[in-house]
């Protein structure tokens, strides 16, 4: 329920009031356009924080990768020198090995020159002169002896050589062997600096997008920001420009007012004059029509309380209008004005001394005398009821003129209307004459308001008054 009263507090109807040329135009700003326009905002918002996070997740990887990759660059180089130095040592023995086979073979060239030059002088003793046995045995001995002695260095050597080649051959398999895996390992870490380059270029690749979609968002995010300053900037010349129609409007609301009640006092001052009560007369139409389904008060901003004051007051000049409309139109209904152009009063409404048997008596009415043939003439629009002969009228023309108002016309010398005919303000209905209980000739003229006898010459006189005081209505009503 707080959530509820909350959002309701911050999401609620807004209008907009524009003047254009008099005008006013009102532009509803509803709880589902603002709750929508805070939706996208929100929606922007996270998308920004989105992006934002992921490419900072990304250039995070992309530095571990490349720590990485410069870690194997590491591995390979030290790999790569471990090759070189065992290529170099390899490369030693092999030339180590070539010099003791040189040596062996310089050996056994010397030792075949050793047998050759035994040979020579084997043949040479035999060639001299004959030695002794004893000389000859020992000499024999002797040479055997030494050729004993460098026949056992000679193995010795070999066996030595033998050793060193055995040895070399053991370091050059082991050479081979760590060769071998050099390159494997070699060969593996090229796959591994392969694949590394290409996820580093597609995440080098990925990573534009990001900045780039990054720049597209922030150059978004900024013009909004642009638009929201300027749409703020808007909203604050709108409320100024507000103020001061609002300030404006109420000066003229309280003129229209002033001007709408001076009216009606003076319409209701006609309507005195004629003897009978306005406030029964407009009974009617004062009832003013409210209504609706009944809602909670809820407290409103500065600039909504600001718009119901002036709903207040608009709509108490509307009513103020309504009822001045509303007399106009009761004023239009009733009779105001004398039946004849020129013509005298010879005979008063109320008691009077009858013409004929010269005794006290009521008039209904009053005559009213004037040239031959003059025009009669309806005292207001309305609607002709009867035509014809009437007992003491004579010749008699009946108008209803709405609103409870009827008159008569008697002592007619002829009518020109017919019963039924919609007339307007001062149109013929007939001539002047004397017929029915008459002494001459003249107009007998009635006004009945709701059944009942008024006296005719009050509504002459509020007629004068009405006919003076309408200029200044118009004028008033212009304004």
């Amino acid at each position: 329920m707080k959530l509820k009263a909350v959002l309701d507090k911050i999401f609620t109807d807004r209008q907009i009031i524009i003047s254009t040329r008099g005008q006013l135009k009102y532009f509803r700003l509803g709880v589902s356009a603002q709750v929508m326009a805070m939706t996208v905002a929100a929606g922007f918002s996270g998308m920004f924080i989105y992006y934002l996070a992921t490419e900072t997740s990304q250039e995070k990887q992309l530095v571990a990768q490349t720590a990485q990759l410069f870690k194997l660059k590491n591995q390979y180089e030290t790999a790569y020198a471990d090759l070189q130095l065992t290529s170099t040592t390899l490369e030693a023995t092999q030339n180590e090995l070539d010099q003791q086979y040189a040596r062996l073979e310089g050996m056994l060239a010397e030792r075949k020159n050793v047998e050759s030059a035994l040979k020579l002088a084997s043949k040479a003793k035999k060639s001299s002169k004959e030695l002794t046995p004893e000389e000859r045995v020992r000499a024999l001995g002797e040479s055997l002896h030494a050729s004993n002695a460098q026949r056992e260095q000679l193995e010795l050597e070999v066996m030595q050589i033998n050793k060193v080649l055995f040895q070399t051959a053991q370091q050059r398999d082991q050479a081979a062997n760590e060769r071998l895996k050099t390159e494997q390992k070699l060969s593996s870490l090229r796959t591994v600096l392969n694949m590394y380059a290409s996820t580093k270029d597609e995440i080098y690749s990925e990573l534009q997008e990001t900045k780039k979609e990054f720049a597209r968002l922030q150059f978004d995010r900024q013009e909004k920001i642009d638009t929201e300053s300027r749409l703020s900037n808007e909203i604050t010349g709108l409320k100024s420009r507000l103020t001061n129609i609002s300030s404006e409007n109420r000066d003229l609301i309280a003129r229209v007012n002033d001007r709408a009640h001076e009216s009606i006092m003076a319409l209701k001052e006609v309507i005195s004059i004629t003897g009978l009560d306005s406030e029964k007369i407009l009974g009617i139409n004062e009832i003013l029509g409210q209504g609706g389904p009944h809602m909670d008060f809820q407290p409103v901003g500065d600039l909504l309380q600001m718009e119901q004051d002036f709903y207040e007051e608009a709509q108490k000049m509307e009513a103020s209008l309504a009822r001045w409309e509303s007399l106009q139109i009761i004023l239009k209904h009733i009779p105001l004005a004398r039946p004849v152009d020129v013509g005298y009063v010879t005979s008063r409404y109320g008691k009077r001394r009858d013409p004929m048997t010269k005794r006290k008596a009521h008039h209904s009415g009053v005559d009213i005398a004037g040239p031959k043939n003059s025009k009669i003439l309806a005292t207001a629009p309305g609607v002709v009821t009867f035509v014809g002969t009437n007992g003491a009228y004579g010749r008699m023309v009946t108008i209803d003129h709405g609103k409870g108002f009827k008159t008569r016309y008697g002592h007619l010398k002829k009518a020109v209307v017919k019963k039924g005919d919609k007339i307007d303000f001062r149109t013929q209905i007939g001539v002047m004459g004397s017929t029915g209980r008459s002494t001459g000739r003249h107009v007998h003229y009635e006004v009945i308001y709701e059944g009942k006898h008024r006296d005719p010459v009050k509504f002459f006189k509020a007629g004068k008054y009405a006919f003076k005081v309408t200029p200044k209505i118009q004028e008033a009503s212009n304004k």
